[in-house]
This record gives C-alpha cells, structure tokens and sequence, in this order.
C-alpha cells in the first residue's frame, strides 16, 4: 500500500515534467532524413504560417519550397530541416533536430524543435523555455548576424537571450538557426 502511494505521488510529480517534454527524444520518422516529402512527415506549416502547399526536397542541402497565395502558387519561401544542413551537437553530444521557415526576404518565419536529448530540458529547465529562445529568432533575418548575448548595434550584431544553465544548447541552437 505504501509502495502504490510513492508511486502515485511521484507519478503526480514528474506528469507536469514529462507533459512538457514533447521533444525530449521525440520519435521521428525513420526516413526522416532521406524522405523526398519531408512535409508528409513533419508539420511544416508550423513553420510556415499561410503556406498551403510544400514541393519536394530540392537542393543540396536539401530544402522544400513553402506555397500559398490566392492561387496556392505563389513560392513564399522555404522550411529547412536542421539535420539536412549540419549535425551540429549540443551538450548532450546529439544535435537539436529543428525544422525552420524562412520567408522571401530572407526572415525567419518559423522555428520549431522536433526532438532534443538535451536533459538538462526535462530535469532542470522546462522545454517551454527552449521553445521561448527559438521565438527570439522570428522577424529576424540570416544575413544578420545572430550572437547569443546582448546586442553590440556598433559591431552590427543582433543579441537574443540566453538560457541560464543551458549555454551549450543554445550556442549550438543559434549556430544551426
């Protein structure tokens, strides 16, 4: 009886914990990184507000070309998956699989994490906070120079915020973004 009240109360402490880590070593499609339709497998238009339709995988590195419009033909940009361009690893010696919009003008429209091996994000620091530093990215452009830190407007280098204990995830995240 003791025992069936230990584990329900550490079941009751660790649920907000294990709710929040929707990416924490998410499963993802096998083919993930060889699938023609990249979009068929990953939500692509989180990524890419008022995109209607996506093309195949184009290019070296490979991207896919985000569609709308009245006429759902007019190219609006492009979603890019992370692991496609570089493997960079964060601290846990894994890369942050990411999936990115970007529009025309070179602005990114969209970043979302698809799975992390970070632990410090499950043990010590809501997921939720990483999803607030990929955000900081949004409006912003990748001809711009994008340094975690403060913003040094002199040396044309945009800042955005750190997470306080995750320094190496999110030096690795702003080299991929």
């Amino acid at each position: 009886m003791l025992m069936r009240r230990l584990l329900l109360i550490l079941s009751l402490l660790l649920a907000p914990v294990l709710a929040q880590a929707q990416a924490y070593e998410a499963a993802l499609p096998p083919d993930l990184a060889t699938a023609p339709d990249l979009c068929a497998r990953v939500p692509c238009t989180e990524v890419f507000p008022g995109a209607t339709a996506f093309s195949h995988r184009k290019g070296q590195p490979p991207y896919v070309e985000a569609y709308g419009g009245a006429d759902g033909k007019t190219l609006l940009g492009w979603v890019m998956l992370s692991t496609d361009i570089t493997d960079l690893p964060a601290y846990s010696g894994k890369p942050v699989v990411t999936l990115i919009g970007m529009d025309r003008a070179g602005r990114f429209v969209g970043v979302r994490i698809l799975k992390h091996s970070e632990p410090i994000l499950l043990l010590g620091i809501p997921e939720s906070t990483l999803v607030r530093f990929n955000e900081q990215y949004l409006g912003k452009q990748v001809s711009q120079t994008i340094e975690v830190g403060p913003s040094r407007p002199d040396e044309g280098v945009i800042g955005v915020d750190a997470i306080s204990g995750a320094t190496v995830t999110v030096i690795a995240q702003n080299q991929v973004i």
